[in-house]
């Protein structure tokens, strides 16, 4: 028995990973998780309780924030990147989940020409469960028939 392409896919996604669901004919499924390379809170060996690596020295106590914010943001490229790549096979796409991280890889597909002739929706939703994750993307494009 052959299997139909899925060509509509809702991804719920945050800064840690992301559940790709599939819809066609009229049912959805999980297709892959994502996990993000992307750690909230990192620790990093020398540093105490606030963030700060410790010297001989007060003056010199640091949190290197700047490089953890670059650090940070390469992860979230990575990430996005990740994502991008898999976003290729589908032609109507829905973002949904808490946070920004879905408005921030909305605007990044935006930058890019390639997604030019996919249809994007982008949905705000509260952290769901497996069965609630795939009612969400049933109910959304039974709803927005394209």
């Amino acid at each position: 028995m052959e299997q139909k392409k899925i060509e509509k896919v809702g991804i719920w996604l945050d800064h840690s990973f992301a559940y790709f669901i599939g819809y066609a004919d009229g049912k959805a499924e999980l297709i892959e998780t994502v996990d993000s390379p992307h750690e909230s809170m990192k620790r990093v060996e020398g540093e105490g309780n606030d963030t700060t690596w410790y010297t001989t020295n007060p003056e010199h106590a640091s949190n290197n924030e700047h490089k953890k914010h670059n650090i940070t943001q390469n992860e979230l490229k990575e990430y996005f990147k990740l994502l991008e790549n898999k976003i290729h096979a589908y032609n109507d796409i829905l973002l949904f989940g808490p946070g920004v991280a879905k408005e921030q890889l909305r605007n990044r597909i935006k930058e890019n020409k390639a997604f030019a002739k996919k249809w994007f929706a982008v949905e705000n939703s509260d952290k769901l469960t497996d069965n609630q994750l795939l009612a969400f993307v049933r109910e959304f494009f039974d709803k927005h028939s394209i």
